[in-house]
């Protein structure tokens, strides 16, 4: 199977975040509730193929008892505790959806799941 990010309503580039490297940018206006398929490989939680993708785990998005490897403009989203996205799953499929308007070349960051923060933050910056 062949994957290739074709949403061309994003870009990316340096973040405006602080020591974050890239980040995912609005290339139009988004309107809130617009959505972002985060693509990507599906895999059991706890089999082999979650063992073998080890290097990938602080970017996993659970999907109930599965977990989807992003391989697309969803991965390079930013975690921020005042957040313009929210995951959002519909089946098993994950969005990364907008909860407000968002302006063209603003930065999409939504909230790090609570193991992500604690293995890519530093402890004053995680969220409860």
């Amino acid at each position: 199977m062949v994957f290739c990010e074709t949403d061309k309503r994003f870009y990316i580039k340096d973040s405006e975040i602080p020591g974050a490297g890239k980040g995912l940018f609005a290339k139009v206006p988004l309107s809130k509730g617009d959505c972002l398929e985060v693509i990507g490989v599906l895999i059991s939680g706890k089999s082999v193929s979650d063992i073998c993708t080890h290097y990938a785990d602080l970017y996993k998005f659970r999907v109930g008892a599965n977990l989807l490897i992003p391989i697309g403009y969803g991965v390079m989203a930013n975690h921020s505790s005042t957040p313009n996205m929210e995951k959002v799953l519909k089946e098993n499929r994950v969005y990364l959806r907008a909860l407000r308007p968002i302006q063209r070349d603003e930065e999409l960051v939504f909230r790090y799941s609570d193991y992500a923060q604690e293995k890519f933050l530093p402890p004053e910056e995680i969220t409860a």
